[in-house]
């Protein structure tokens, strides 16, 4: 199984079951548009998130704004990083499952940390991440899944 999250050699030979392999294709879809959201509209992917910017002076708003744009294009670089090993470097294909886990689990950590005000009651994109992180649980297992017949 270590050998398969942490290959010898990155090539473009991807060993794991092949629906963990395609299940990669939605999720850097859905993120990537995400991020391009954020970037493109900075307010609309705040109110996904369910931050009231009513709320904000001029100048905090500004701030937010900014830095929600600037988070959109971390992620749209991770994203394209993650497409790229998907078409280029498969088998890096279950170490991008791991990786897009730990920053997902490292955000959750983060927001526990140093929490933000919220509208009452879950966001869209509560659900949408939610959604996200159970597709890469099932895509790291069925990555770490050696299918038979797949090269050494």
């Amino acid at each position: 199984m270590l050998r398969l999250l942490f290959p010898e050699v990155i090539d473009n030979r991807y060993r794991g079951q092949r629906a963990g392999y395609w299940l990669l294709a939605p999720v850097l879809f859905v993120k990537i548009g995400v991020a391009l959201a954020s970037i493109l509209n900075p307010r609309g992917a705040n109110q996904a998130d369910a931050i009231d910017l009513s709320s904000f002076s001029a100048a905090a708003l500004r701030e937010e704004v900014t830095t929600t744009a600037l988070l959109g294009l971390l992620h749209l670089a991770i994203g394209l990083f993650c497409v790229l090993a998907m078409v280029r470097y498969r088998a890096m294909t279950p170490l991008i499952y791991l990786w897009l886990i730990a920053e997902f689990l490292g955000r959750r950590v983060v927001l526990g940390a140093y929490p933000i005000d919220r509208v009452s009651g879950p966001s869209s994109g509560t659900y949408v991440n939610m959604a996200l992180f159970a597709m890469l649980v099932i895509g790291l297992a069925l990555s770490l899944w050696r299918r038979r017949g797949a090269p050494d």
